[in-house]
């Protein structure tokens, strides 16, 4: 109720289950973790693209591929099939393209998971989506779109506190009403209407032994 002792009209706004607003936390927190992670890897996938593209071995004219292991702790084999199938070790290129495959799928899900317990727009999803496979982009939009998400969770949470507060104010004032109605009954001697019943039974009784 306001200063003026009247209730506040409960809002009209869309209001998210408090199930979904108790899980939001998380999934900004699993957002954010897999958006660096996945925003890592991708630069790491871009030096290994620049690497390998690149001719940086002008006597072959190719690049080179990066192995761990086999004798060194890094060895950059040339790209081509005769030196690659000869280079012992693990070929750190493809584990990094590998790996960035799967964590931008598990980023993805993150995506999905976010989109639809805040109710965004697809547009928000698809920019989440583009910050995964475009470099740097992912960290710009984890900073904006948490950002968002937190301030999106704070309304939500307040449009509930003030939803509850005017259902409470509502309860309150119908109990006051039938109890002043009760009382002004009371003074003008009328009875209650759960009196009549039960004497009316009486009566009715009494008429039919009379009878």
């Amino acid at each position: 109720m306001n200063a003026r002792g009247k209730m506040e009209p409960m809002t009209r706004q869309p209001i998210l289950p408090k199930r979904d607003r108790q899980r939001i936390p998380g999934a900004i927190r699993f957002y954010s973790i897999f958006a660096y992670i996945t925003g890592v890897f991708l630069l790491l996938l871009c030096a290994e693209m620049l690497l390998k593209y690149i001719p940086w071995n002008r006597e072959l004219g190719v690049g080179y591929e990066v192995f761990a292991g086999g004798g060194h702790l890094l060895n950059f084999v040339p790209s081509l099939p005769e030196y690659i199938d000869s280079a012992g070790g693990l070929n750190l290129s493809i584990g990094v393209l590998i790996v960035h495959g799967w964590l931008y799928v598990v980023y993805l899900i993150s995506d999905f998971r976010l989109w639809t317990l805040l109710r965004w727009p697809l547009r928000r999803f698809v920019a989440i989506a583009l910050g995964g496979i475009v470099p740097f982009l992912s960290f710009f939009v984890e900073h904006r779109m948490s950002r968002v998400a937190r301030a999106d969770l704070a309304e939500h949470n307040q449009r509930a506190e003030a939803h509850d507060a005017a259902i409470l104010a509502l309860r309150k004032q119908v109990a006051d009403d039938e109890a002043g109605a009760a009382t002004q009954a009371g003074e003008h001697g009328i009875p209650n209407a759960s009196h009549d019943a039960p004497q009316t039974t009486t009566d009715t009784d009494e008429s039919s032994e009379t009878k």
